[in-house]
């Protein structure tokens, strides 16, 4: 079952407060609520913050799940590079759209952003790089 997206992205923030106004943007394009996880500056690039972020997903094939996140992923930007880095008992897609790759963003401020879908549990509630 894949539960939840993870997404990470680089926005153009001065802080927190700024950074939740680029996410309240993307909340308007999806169709389930975003919950922010994460939030610290960019060590390479201080002008931008980065923002960790889940929405559920709740599809029980890999098929469903990469569908429904692309479908939700091209609202926020296009286009998308696709990656499946491990193969074995367990699925998992990533994506990422960066401006420097020629993304174009439907919100203004984002830089670059990845999604992360896996058919492994994860707690959603600790982000590990916090």
């Amino acid at each position: 079952m894949f539960e939840t997206i993870r997404w990470r992205c680089y926005v153009h923030a001065a802080d927190r407060r700024g950074a939740g106004r680029v996410v309240g943007h993307i909340e308007k394009l999806l169709p389930c609520p975003v919950e922010i996880v994460g939030h610290e500056r960019y060590w390479k690039f201080p002008e931008l913050a980065e923002v960790r972020l889940v929405t559920p997903l709740v599809r029980p094939t890999p098929e469903q799940a990469l569908l429904t996140t692309l479908q939700w992923a091209w609202t926020i930007a296009t286009p998308w590079s696709l990656l499946n880095p491990e193969s074995g008992t367990h699925q998992e897609f990533e994506g990422i759209a960066s401006v420097s790759a020629g993304a174009r963003f439907s919100v203004a401020g984002v830089e670059w952003m990845e999604f992360t879908i896996s058919d492994r549990h994860e707690d959603t509630t600790v982000d590990p790089q916090t």
